[in-house]
């Protein structure tokens, strides 16, 4: 449930603080130089609006999380991974995204694996342009010449 507070308790309790703050502050104010004057103001004023702004802040923070989750924050967190794929088969889609994207990633990465798992030399797929990996479609056929071999 949404809970509001009234702004009563909320007036006194800042009626109380900058009661504090005053009585702290006058006599350093009256006690130091005259150049120091406005400093002394300047630090009596950071302190209540400091107080007001982390109460500020707690406050939409709680507020926040009544609300819950918003869809973008939902749209950042991690997928959730079924129990049943393997990581080593997620982490090899992984490779293969990274490979498509980056020629450096392919020709250093996941070209030496494949090469590894071939009993025969493969033919190497066409560049594409702008420093991109091989499509997947090359990829595809590369993979498929490996499993027909024997």
């Amino acid at each position: 449930m949404h809970s509001e507070q009234h702004p009563g308790p909320i007036a006194v309790r800042y009626a109380v603080l900058v009661g504090f703050v005053t009585l702290v502050a006058v006599p350093v104010y009256v006690f130091v130089e005259p150049p120091w004057r406005g400093l002394v103001m300047r630090l009596a004023s950071a302190l209540v609006l400091g107080v007001a702004i982390l109460e500020l802040r707690g406050t939409l923070a709680r507020a926040l999380t009544e609300i819950g989750r918003s869809p973008l924050d939902d749209a950042r967190a991690p997928a959730v991974t079924r129990p049943d794929v393997p990581p080593r088969f997620l982490a090899l889609i992984d490779d293969v995204r990274a490979a498509v994207r980056s020629r450096r990633y392919f020709e250093q990465g996941l070209w030496p694996r494949l090469v590894a798992l071939a009993s025969r030399p493969l033919a190497r797929p066409a560049p594409r342009s702008l420093g991109r990996g091989p499509s997947l479609a090359s990829l595809r056929n590369v993979i498929a010449a490996i499993e027909k071999q024997p």
